[in-house]
């Protein structure tokens, strides 16, 4: 096994064996006019091998966090070989140069059959489009019954890069969602806040809970020590403002009234949903609420401050409880997680995206045009998700990844190493199982498939399917962003009032900002034509 599936590394431009590595919406992105392939015609879309038949070899490219397989990753490899009478070769270059790597691969002239994009703004991926290094997909995903099923029909519509028909590449799916926050359950016990039986709060109970938690003394210890919300920058380095869904900020909508057919709130100059966002986060910013690191934290030291009891809120998806609640109690053993929602002034929870919309893409497969056997790609990304292997994608093997007591699956002793491969190569759409993990005690189970199943119900997907109009792409738009950018964050903090958002608005109108409502507009309509 070693031998068969080991990693190759060294220069991309030298020559490379590249890596091979969910909605159901039920219809058919495909173009009506494609024609599949012959093992599509016979339905063969789960590969299948005859006597003198010579596995096909994919090489494929990918991005993970560690180039090693583990032994349930290649467990799983193996039987995705047979499956599909497939060899894989895989090459994975360091997670913290890929970018740097997949802009050499694609300079080089030798490609790999198949290849990992994180996002399509990404410039890499828009040049292989246009310069035909990478091909449609459509006439192989016509059989492929799991892909069709669990991909979400926002993912495909995002890779249809011309704006045509054409489908440029596989979606690794991830669930769409409206993520809410982990609250210190113990600390809600200190300060007598009931949680509801529906997990919703008002935003003034929220309010109250970011007050209590800075100046109730939650955990206990008879110092001022501890905040209410854990902040971090974006993206951009810059601080958004919180619980976005209780403004109705779900981004781009059909308008209700004024000169545009599509809105977002962002930029809605006939309402004041964003400036009551900017209002409540400048307010509890400055009484003191937030971490006072929140400007200058990332993710990880976000995360790190809400674990060592720093902070009480942490906004992230309630999936990953068991990690976190597990870090957590290696600091406190008495330290027990909720997770809350926020309602809207008509008491309902929604939620969303401040600007570009999720679309459940969580990075996508590229085929390029020197692959031999598109079809068999598609094949093996199919199988990857089918019925016959779903379970073991998301658990792994007994004995390897899991013990089973009784009738049900236990962590191993020591527990096992994440399997990135089998598990991060491709994923369902609206699986929340996937995240029910062995390590779940019943009552945890219990506790957090209302939160997963509300997160779903509640999000409210965008329209804009994270397109990028060209008149982003403008100088003078490009260094107007900059100043947006600034000017949100020291409304935020305090420095300027929550009133300098109206000139700031119009500002963002004359450069450019109406093009690139209008160029918007302009793809909205033509994406909900087709449907």
């Amino acid at each position: 096994m070693q031998s068969k599936h080991k990693i190759l590394f060294g220069s991309m431009m030298a020559g490379i064996l590249l890596l091979a590595a969910c909605s159901g919406n039920g219809g058919n992105p495909a173009s009506p006019s494609a024609q599949p392939s012959a093992s599509a015609q016979n339905g063969n879309t789960q590969g299948g091998k005859t006597e003198d038949e010579a596995p096909v070899e994919i090489k494929i490219m990918a991005n993970y966090t560690k180039p090693e397989l583990t032994d349930s990753d290649k467990q799983f490899i193996e039987e995705i070989e047979k499956l599909n009478n497939v060899k894989l070769n895989f090459e994975i270059p360091p997670a913290t140069g890929y970018s740097e790597q997949l802009q050499l691969m694609l300079a080089s002239g030798t490609y790999p059959d198949v290849v990992m994009f994180t996002d399509t703004a990404n410039q890499s991926f828009q040049n292989a489009v246009k310069d035909g290094l990478l091909i449609p997909v459509n006439e192989y995903i016509e059989n492929a019954e799991y892909l069709q099923q669990y991909t979400y029909q926002a993912s495909w519509d995002q890779l249809k890069m011309n704006q045509d028909d054409n489908i440029y590449g596989i979606p690794r799916t991830s669930v769409v969602r409206n993520d809410a926050y982990f609250v210190r359950q113990d600390w809600l016990d200190k300060i007598g806040f009931e949680v509801p039986a529906d997990f919703a709060v008002t935003l003034d109970e929220f309010a109250y809970i970011l007050e209590q938690f800075t100046k109730g003394d939650p955990d206990d210890n008879q110092k001022n020590d501890t905040y209410g919300y854990g902040g971090a920058y974006n993206g951009n380095k810059v601080l958004d403002p919180i619980v976005p869904g209780a403004f109705n900020l779900t981004g781009w909508q059909a308008a209700e009234g004024g000169e545009y057919a599509y809105m977002n709130p962002l930029y809605d100059r006939n309402g004041d949903n964003f400036k009551k966002a900017l209002e409540f986060s400048a307010r509890m910013y400055t009484s003191g609420y937030f971490d006072p690191d929140s400007a200058t934290n990332d993710y990880s030291k976000q995360r790190e401050r809400f674990v060592k009891g720093l902070t009480g809120v942490f906004p992230g998806f309630s999936g990953h409880y068991d990690r976190l609640i597990n870090d957590l109690k290696q600091t406190n053993a008495d330290a027990e997680l909720t997770y809350l929602f926020v309602k809207n002034e008509n008491g309902e929870v929604k939620g969303g995206s401040l600007a570009a919309s999720s679309t459940g893409l969580w990075g996508f497969w590229g085929i390029t045009s020197t692959a031999k056997n598109p079809q068999k790609i598609v094949d093996v990304l199919n199988s990857w998700i089918s019925d016959d292997m779903w379970d073991k994608t998301a658990k792994g093997y007994e004995g390897v990844d899991y013990v089973v007591v009784g009738d049900k699956k236990a962590p191993t002793d020591p527990p096992a190493v994440v399997a990135e491969v089998r598990q991060s190569t491709m994923r369902r759409a609206n699986d929340t199982s996937f995240f029910l993990t062995v390590s779940l005690t019943d009552e945890q189970r219990a506790k957090i498939v209302p939160w997963l199943e509300k997160s779903i119900e509640t999000v409210v997907p965008a329209k804009d399917n994270a397109f990028i109009p060209e008149a982003a792409k403008k100088p003078d738009f490009m260094d107007y962003t900059k100043t947006w950018q600034q000017t949100i964050m020291q409304i935020i903090m305090g420095e300027k009032p929550v009133s300098e958002f109206d000139s700031l608005l119009e500002g963002w109108y004359k450069n450019g900002g109406g093009d690139y409502v209008q160029q918007m507009n302009d793809y909205i309509a033509k994406m909900e034509s087709s449907k």
